[in-house]
């Protein structure tokens, strides 16, 4: 009998919430603050989602998590439920998705760049949705992380 699929979305959940504790943990270390204790991680599963909506990982960021393990894929659907809840946060939509046996997938918004300008410097269509691989996502996460750090000691 194949996995519940309850019991999978919650192991996606659980999956990306280790991921994003150990870059927090990494940047606290590497920034000499200490550890979160292990039952006061940063990023937990949202256990009210269900009732209350919201993101699947509750975390004092402004970032709307939805994390899909699925392997009939609804990309689109899962999008516009993302950015409906991240609407109404005011918080950076991210959609986190995958099949089994296969990499993580990630979508938020980026920009897409046009034809320079007269400074040579590169305009943009903002706000794209645009799929980025997970190490680029660690990468911007890590640097999300420092600066919302940064911003919250000042």
């Amino acid at each position: 009998m194949g996995i519940n699929i309850r019991t999978k979305g919650q192991e996606g959940e659980r999956e990306v919430a280790k991921l994003l504790n150990g870059i927090v943990a990494a940047v606290r270390s590497e920034s000499n603050l200490p550890a979160y204790a292990t039952n006061d991680e940063l990023f937990q599963r949202n256990q009210n989602q269900s009732a209350v909506g919201g993101s699947d990982l509750s975390c004092p960021m402004p970032l709307e998590i939805e994390i899909k393990r699925q392997e009939a894929l609804s990309i689109n659907t899962w999008w516009k439920q993302t950015v409906a809840s991240a609407e109404r946060t005011q918080g950076i939509p991210i959609l986190m998705f995958r099949q089994n046996h296969k990499k993580w997938r990630i979508m938020m918004y980026g920009e897409v760049p046009l034809l320079p300008d007269t400074f040579n410097r590169y305009l943009a269509l903002p706000q794209c949705r645009v799929e980025i691989d997970p190490d680029t996502f660690k990468r911007w996460f890590k640097l999300y992380y420092e600066e919302w750090l940064r911003s919250t000691r000042e």
